[in-house]
């Protein structure tokens, strides 16, 4: 699972650690020091402070309180994504080193230079939708595509369309309540990541929620995570690249990219450099987790 939305992800993933998020990655996303200032009393005021002194401990400090609602002042994570627009038009939560950038597109054999924001075949690149004429319409929405995957040509596709669920939505308990921890301990093997520079669910609070889980007989890692994972998989994606500019073999290996830790059937994994979509940004990493959960190798 990586950057599940578990426990009381609104509050817990979200908003309890988004300013210690922002503090330490302010020199990606560039809020001046006074927005800082007024984040960091936010912060102390709306008790997130507190929480993480209280319950961000190993072991684990004990059960969790119920979250209270979140009020628009306390909103931290929704007030810097709306501030970082500001700064960079082509700010994105899901990888907050996203920047604005020229895109080259050949059409016909033409160089035509778009931009400045990103491209992607899904039509999300950043927190704001778009898409350029020359990737129109979207992967999913092709009708070759929708031929392929046997889709109802006559329906549009639209990234993260709801709702998802009829009448009063999803009404099951939260995966760490029941779900998760059986899973965990039936199979002895379930992996939960997070990608660092994802600002949607943040590394410290899946740990938080994992902090607030029993499985096993008992409330969460004993330890704190803190073993390196060394990853020494070629790089098969842009090895020609580097051969090609006199610097073969210079990839490899691409050293250390995250943290692992493991009790009790639950292996954790925090990826360096990557954002909500860990496979996409960071496949060497993805390849060792599957095969750590495929039985194949005994650590990351």
């Amino acid at each position: 699972m990586y950057d599940p939305v578990i426990g009381s992800y609104e509050y817990i993933q979200e908003q309890v650690v988004a300013y210690p998020f922002v503090e330490e990655n302010n020199n990606m996303i560039g809020l001046n020091k006074s927005y800082i200032a007024k984040l960091k009393g936010l912060h102390q005021s709306c008790g997130y402070e507190d929480y993480i002194k209280t319950y961000l401990t190993f072991p684990a400090s004990g059960v969790q309180p119920v979250t209270p609602e979140i009020s628009d002042e306390c909103g931290i994570n929704s007030l810097v994504e709306l501030a970082s627009l500001r700064v960079n038009p082509c700010f994105n939560s899901y990888e907050i080193n996203t920047q604005c950038k020229s895109v080259s597109v050949y059409n016909n054999l033409r160089l035509i230079v778009t931009g400045p924001m990103p491209s992607d075949p899904l039509g999300f690149p950043t927190d704001l939708a778009s898409s350029y004429p020359l990737l129109t319409p979207l992967y999913f929405d092709r009708d070759d595509v929708k031929k392929a995957m046997h889709a109802p040509t006559g329906v549009s596709w639209e990234e993260c369309s709801g709702p998802v669920f009829v009448g009063d939505g999803d009404q099951s308990l939260d995966p760490i309540q029941s779900v998760l921890p059986k899973v965990i301990e039936k199979t002895q093997r379930v992996l939960v990541g997070n990608g660092d520079f994802d600002m949607v669910i943040i590394t410290a609070g899946t740990l938080l929620a994992i902090q607030n889980m029993t499985w096993g007989g008992t409330l969460g890692f004993q330890q704190q995570p803190e073993k390196d994972i060394v990853i020494t998989l070629p790089d098969l994606q842009y090895a020609q690249v580097f051969a090609d500019n006199g610097l073969a073999g210079y990839q490899d290996p691409q050293g250390t990219m995250g943290v692992q830790h493991f009790e009790r059937g639950l292996m954790w994994a925090e990826t360096f450099l990557s954002g909500h979509m860990v496979p996409q940004f960071q496949p060497r990493s993805s390849y060792r987790h599957l095969q750590w959960v495929l039985g194949h190798i005994e650590e990351l």
